[in-house]
């Protein structure tokens, strides 16, 4: 589920950050931008692991603060395939349910990846899986435990607008990571089945 990705980058230590140790400044430096960021075909970064090369910082013409060449290991969230995952129904729709694990939201289980027997209330809003005669209910906000398929890298630069067009802009955007899963085998589906 998490894995360790060895990053390179010029980070900058400012004035007020003269106080710490150099590895301290550029753990909080590195935090400050990596942190719960997703970094293409890399996945959601979490937090700095260690600091594996610092070299030299120097001041650049006319600015206060130093920058410093750092190479680091950065956790980073990707599972992998076949990979077994527990989160909580977040909504469902006659397109399938999404997920959430609490830091991660954009996990899709889609209504072919549904146990057999399984299909769209829609007057309660939820999935009900009929197994053996018995109607078991995919309520919100209860524990699933599902498989991923596959991940899906987007790149989600923000949309530019046509000269002139004011409102062009989307409300909403994809996401730049997101998760392809299934609950469709044995073992999978809500903690309370099994």
């Amino acid at each position: 589920m998490f894995v360790l990705a060895v990053l390179r980058d010029t980070l900058k230590i400012v004035p007020s950050e003269f106080t710490k140790s150099r590895e301290e400044a550029l753990k909080y430096e590195i935090n400050r931008k990596y942190a719960n960021r997703v970094l293409h075909d890399i996945g959601l970064c979490m937090m700095v692991h260690d600091i594996l090369e610092i070299d030299e910082g120097y001041v650049q013409h006319s600015e206060g603060w130093i920058w410093v060449k750092v190479i680091f290991r950065l956790i980073v969230f990707r599972p992998f395939k076949d990979e077994i995952l527990v989160g909580r129904i977040r909504s469902a729709s006659p397109e399938g349910i999404q997920v959430s694990m609490g830091f991660f939201d954009d996990i899709t289980i889609s209504a072919d990846q549904m146990p057999v027997g399984s299909e769209y209330n829609g007057t309660e809003g939820v999935w009900v899986w009929r197994y053996e005669g018995n109607e078991l209910f995919m309520d919100l906000d209860e524990q699933v435990r599902f498989q991923v398929l596959d991940s899906a890298f987007l790149d989600v630069n923000p949309p530019r607008p046509k000269i002139g067009d004011v409102d062009s802009v989307p409300a909403s955007h994809p996401p730049p990571y997101s998760l392809i899963c299934t609950i469709a085998g044995d073992g999978l589906g809500l903690l309370t089945w099994w």
